[in-house]
């Protein structure tokens, strides 16, 4: 088991050792080494944010943040006994503990969902002064706006918009700020002409000393859950009179669901950052600390080519698809791998909307020949391998299950299974188009 002990006084931080990481919390770093830091960023962009912010949306932000530092301060290649599951321990210091105390089995639960890895939490009392409003300068208004959206620069996300702003929803835009990706974000945001407040944001983990660090990053959607709850909660008190406000995730169903292309995918190469269960567990945590926030995929019942099918304004999508960014792996190179497993149902969907692939290029353009390739087909090959195995298995449900638990509402439960269905044949459609009907 790693300990993590977070502080927003770099003074009060235990020293760092093999089994013990000392976080300034929304701090700088150590020079010397003796501890990291988190949050630092999140402060200049929350002083611009007019509006008083609720303390239980704050601290379940500072949540989200100890969560991420785990995350990427402990590898999990050499930490985890097994080789995947990291066991954490993590005191935190909040504003209001004693309301989170009786979620601490919730939060193990939502966690070990999302993560895979066991987590222990300790809450005590923080001493941490917010900010002051800034008087000058950017800020980011939020009056005039009605919910919150992710907006990642995906494809997926850019329909989401699209769709909201059709029916005069008005959400403020929420993102993870990176460079390359708040570089594609902001090019998408001009190119569809949108007036939406953002609230664009980093972690900004900084390691401690020589320690190694993880780049899965399997909690990363936490932060965008707390980043959107923060602001949701804010439109709620501020401008609903205390209406649940709605934080949409656009995501399509296949994706969403994941299940395992391949007996190794269950554990580290299988997301579940809008699964159902998850959403669902969220939700729940959010009644019980009285958040006024629910969360929504307005696509759960939907393939990513349904989604393009349907777009609210298909001349806009065809004008912008190709601005948009499905990789997993696009940041090293600024280029789509084009393989990817995300890559791959991103080129089914144009095929299955009948919309030209016009994205600027792939590293592999010809799947007929990575399929040659052994050391760049295993995404590939997983998919063929799993569509083989959909249409052999007598009872499919099974398999497509071991993602995660399955709402027990069998109306919705089918609704899933079937997009996941038909998720996998656009897939298989597509890849019969690219000469590799052979394979499957």
């Amino acid at each position: 088991m790693i300990e993590l002990y977070f502080d927003t006084d770099n003074t009060q931080l235990p020293p760092l050792s093999d089994s013990l990481i000392p976080v300034h919390l929304y701090g700088s770093p150590a020079q010397n080494g003796q501890y990291a830091s988190i949050g630092r960023p999140l402060l200049n962009e929350i002083k611009r944010i007019k509006e008083d912010l609720d303390e239980t949306a704050l601290d379940f932000l500072t949540i989200a943040m100890a969560i991420t530092a785990a995350d990427t301060f402990v590898e999990r290649n050499k930490q985890a006994e097994d080789g995947w599951c990291r066991e954490f321990k993590l005191s935190i210091p909040l504003i209001n503990p004693n309301l989170w105390l009786p979620q601490i089995e919730l939060l193990k639960e939502i966690m070990h969902f999302l993560s895979g890895d066991l987590w222990h939490f300790q809450f005590r009392t923080g001493s941490f002064v917010w900010p002051d409003k800034i008087k000058r300068g950017r800020k980011i208004p939020l009056a005039g706006h009605d919910s919150a959206c992710l907006f990642s620069g995906g494809l997926d996300s850019a329909i989401g918009i699209i769709d909201l702003t059709s029916k005069n929803i008005n959400p403020v835009l929420i993102s993870h700020a990176y460079a390359r990706d708040k570089s594609k974000q902001d090019n998408l945001y001009n190119l569809l002409g949108l007036k939406n407040s953002k609230f664009q944001v980093i972690a900004y983990p900084r390691k401690a000393g020589d320690i190694p660090t993880d780049v899965q990053m399997r909690t990363r959607s936490f932060n965008f859950i707390a980043f959107g709850a923060l602001i949701s909660t804010a439109i709620s008190q501020h401008h609903q009179a205390g209406k649940v406000t709605t934080l949409y995730v656009p995501e399509n169903g296949l994706i969403s669901i994941n299940p395992p292309l391949t007996p190794r995918r269950i554990g580290s190469l299988s997301t579940r950052t809008t699964h159902p269960h998850y959403m669902n567990l969220l939700n729940e945590l959010f009644k019980r600390v009285h958040l006024p926030v629910f969360l929504e995929n307005p696509y759960q019942f939907m393939t990513k080519g349904e989604m393009m099918q349907n777009c609210s304004n298909k001349i806009v999508l065809k004008q912008i698809a190709k601005d948009t960014v499905s990789c997993g792996k696009w940041k090293r190179t600024g280029i789509q791998c084009g393989k990817c497993v995300p890559c791959i149902i991103r080129r089914a969907s144009f095929n299955s909307a009948a919309i030209p692939d016009q994205t600027v290029d792939y590293v592999y353009k010809h799947l007929d020949l990575v399929i040659k390739d052994p050391d760049n087909r295993d995404d590939l090959m997983s998919m063929i391998l799993a569509i083989r195995k959909l249409k052999k298995a007598r009872n499919p449900n099974i398999w497509i299950s071991k993602s995660g638990a399955l709402p027990t509402d069998l109306h919705i439960r089918n609704q899933i299974l079937d997009t996941v269905v038909r998720g996998f044949k656009e897939v298989e459609d597509y890849l019969k188009s690219q000469s590799l009907g052979v394979n499957i």
